[in-house]
């Protein structure tokens, strides 16, 4: 079975690779950036928070989260040969400010776009340290990515919560869920409320003392400010669902995983960037070890990803004709 998967999934690459250099451009390669519905003129340019320069790290950081990195996909149970893993973490970077509390490197990777109409798409994982296979899906991609010659540009975080994931909790070094954490505008007003309310003061959901207060979310700030995405993609674990904050559009006909809108919460990144900020994101959340096995149909939700996109922003761009 093994074999045949192998078989199964080097065809998958190599379709893929030539469906990018010599096929008329796909639905993934047409990513339309998100619009802003009229009565939000600051959506069209977004003004995020914490936006100090992004500054990469010295050449010792960036050699040091290699290594890291090499470690990192070698802990992760995917099909990547030691080979490959070398090669991919052999281009990884570092912001000069992204470790973890425990001083552990959050690297980033990063492939260019071939095309100038081609768009930003951010993809990221563990930022819940128990969620374990969220990183094979992303370190399936940068190897992927490192064989081709995409359309849109990327950049891959596999490992937001270095710390968590060490531990096996969802939260980091200090007991905070990095998905709560993020600076939304109704953050003061609801993320400890809800939490305390809503949660019964779980303390796998502790939204943290105040917003933005960890290193972990300041270190994605910095790059969603430096990136700038049009679409995020955030992987997590274990509900067996993709779940889309963005406008209400038609699911695509074929996918990997059941279409279901969960809704967003205080300090999640669905409700900052898309509710402040009218950037869609994505939410793969995979199923026991089933994304493991199918490597090949997450593969695909690279190229699904775009045809959301296009329907988010056609929905957005006739909302904002409207009004």
């Amino acid at each position: 079975m093994l074999k045949i998967l192998t078989v199964f999934t080097v065809l998958i690459l190599g379709m893929a690779c030539k469906e990018t250099l010599k096929s008329p451009p796909t639905d993934e390669g047409k990513i339309t950036p998100p619009l802003s519905d009229s009565k939000d003129p600051s959506a069209t340019k977004p003004h995020y928070a914490q936006s100090k320069k992004f500054i990469i790290a010295s050449k010792k950081q960036v050699n040091d989260s290699r290594q890291f990195c090499i470690k990192s996909l070698k802990k992760m149970p995917n099909r990547i040969s030691k080979a490959n893993i070398k090669k991919v973490c052999a281009q990884v970077s570092l912001e000069r400010s992204c470790y973890s509390k425990n001083k552990q490197p959050i690297f980033h990777y990063d492939k260019k776009g071939i095309s100038s109409r081609g768009k930003k798409i951010l993809a990221l994982s563990l930022i819940h340290g128990d969620e374990h296979g969220s990183g094979t899906i992303t370190s399936s991609w940068m190897n992927r990515l490192d064989g081709l010659k995409p359309r849109n540009t990327w950049r891959v975080l596999p490992v937001i919560n270095p710390d968590g994931w060490d531990k096996s909790t969802r939260v980091n070094a200090n007991g905070v869920d990095i998905n709560r954490n993020f600076p939304s505008k109704d953050w003061e007003d609801l993320a400890y409320n809800w939490w305390r309310d809503k949660k019964k003061s779980d303390p796998r959901r502790y939204p943290g003392p105040k917003a933005s207060s960890e290193s972990e979310t300041n270190c994605l700030l910095k790059h969603i400010n430096n990136f700038k995405p049009d679409f995020i993609i955030s992987i997590h674990t274990p509900l067996g669902l993709l779940d889309f904050d963005g406008p209400k559009v038609r699911a695509p006909s074929t996918l990997p995983l059941p279409w279901q809108k969960l809704g967003n919460f205080p300090g999640s990144l669905g409700r900052y960037m898309w509710k402040d900020h009218r950037v869609p994101v994505l939410t793969i959340e995979l199923k026991g070890s089933r994304g493991i096995a199918k490597l090949e149909e997450f593969d695909r939700l690279q190229d699904i990803s775009g045809t959301v996109a296009i329907r988010a922003g056609k929905l957005l761009n006739k909302n904002r004709t409207k009004n």
